[in-house]
């Protein structure tokens, strides 16, 4: 896996979807009830959680390797906060376009008022006149502009450089809207009729003496009261083959290993006799196996043949899922030569990376191939579509 360091849920935005032609939509979502609310995480600093949704009548049908879209509300706290820093009451009118709503209400339902991006500097420094922004709003100060933006929000701005009478219109119009996230699903409707599983990591951190929460992983963790606000959002590019006898490799460290599970709950209820590898990492064994339980009892039933496991702080040396791939570097080759699909889920910034480059190593070692000829090969997999990749 990658950095240990904390990530804007933004980040769980997946390319290569298009919305479900039928049933609920981003503009018309399902209103699901929240069945199971787990912590899988234990004992551990890090808090993942598995959540389970009724679809009951909602319309949405889906298959392995799609995600759903939720649509969270801010944290109270954090709209609380924000009016503070700004001295706005709450009750001032703002008009969205569509409809005219008092400011707190948008700062709940509507708007994101806590991510902080290089527009939103420009946009406030228009008004404030900062030399310090100013300064860092130079092309040439990108890294140091990135540095500043690091853990940082909007209300940042407002208590580091406070500003009297602003329009209540002028601030709403440094506000994006908020977006709804979208989760890879860890279930296969055909094992769970009527229900979505999701495996989530919660954000919750400290930065510039705040603390912060992710705007959705929070929602659903601490604040889903009525219902969750979601819909399908189908992903072509990450299936299972056509062929249920072909071999299967997923990579899934942390929560990437999401639409794994669903494969294989899928595999197993449709009867395919393929073979199935999986390689899985996080921090530690005892407090980190996300579906360990599940893991186990498939390996113990023959319907994962292979399960590698990598665990960064069980030893006094780092071990990820790509020194794993390299250890099973000669039967990994095997099982592309046999026609295998590799597939990868997850941190796009270092795992995916650091998994694309065993691959190319595995190759160049176990095919007796050089450093071009490695990478055409790898291109080629993927050309084949038997390498396929979710990651953000």
């Amino acid at each position: 896996m990658g950095s240990d360091l904390p990530r804007k849920e933004a980040s769980h935005l997946i390319a290569n979807m298009s919305d479900s032609p039928n049933g609920p939509s981003k503009e018309k979502p399902y209103h699901s009830t929240l069945l199971v609310n787990r912590l899988m995480t234990e004992g551990s600093d890090k808090e993942t959680r598995h959540f389970e949704l009724c679809l009951k009548d909602s319309g949405i049908d889906y298959l392995p390797g799609d995600s759903l879209g939720v649509h969270p509300l801010n944290c109270p706290e954090a709209v609380s906060d924000l009016l503070g820093a700004t001295g706005y009451s709450g009750s001032e009118e703002i008009d969205l376009g569509e409809e005219t709503l008092c400011l707190q209400d948008a700062l709940s339902r509507h708007l994101a008022c806590t991510v902080l991006s290089r527009m939103q500097v420009k946009k406030f420094n228009e008004i404030a006149q900062v030399p310090k922004l100013e300064d860092l709003l130079k092309s040439e100060n990108k890294e140091a502009l990135a540095d500043f933006l690091w853990g940082r929000e909007l209300i940042d701005l407002f208590l580091e450089f406070p500003q009297q009478g602003l329009e209540a219109a002028d601030f709403a119009d440094l506000l994006r809207p908020l977006a709804p996230r979208l989760y890879s699903i860890a279930s296969s409707l055909s094992a769970h009729p009527n229900e979505v599983h999701l495996t989530v990591a919660i954000v919750r951190y400290e930065s510039h003496g705040r603390k912060r929460q992710g705007v959705c992983s929070s929602f659903l963790a601490n604040r889903v009261e009525d219902s969750v606000p979601c819909y399908m959002h189908a992903n072509k590019n990450f299936k299972l083959p056509e062929d249920p006898d072909t071999p299967i490799i997923m990579v899934g460290p942390g929560t990437g290993i999401a639409p794994f599970r669903a494969f294989i709950e899928e595999r197993i209820a449709t009867g395919a006799t393929g073979k199935n590898w999986l390689f899985f990492g996080d921090r530690t064994q005892a407090h980190d196996y996300l579906y360990g339980e599940e893991w186990e009892g498939y390996r113990k039933d023959g319907i994962l043949s292979e399960l590698d496991l990598a665990w960064s702080r069980d030893q006094d040396e780092k071990v990820y899922v790509q020194h794993k791939m390299l250890e099973r570097g000669a039967e990994l080759w095997s099982w592309l030569q046999e026609g295998a699909v590799f597939y990868v889920c997850g941190d796009a910034f270092r795992m995916a990376k650091d998994v694309d480059q065993a691959l190319r190593e595995i190759a160049s070692r176990e095919g007796n191939l050089d450093e071009e000829e490695a990478t055409k090969w790898v291109r080629s997999l993927q050309r084949e579509k038997r390498y396929l990749k979710d990651v953000y």
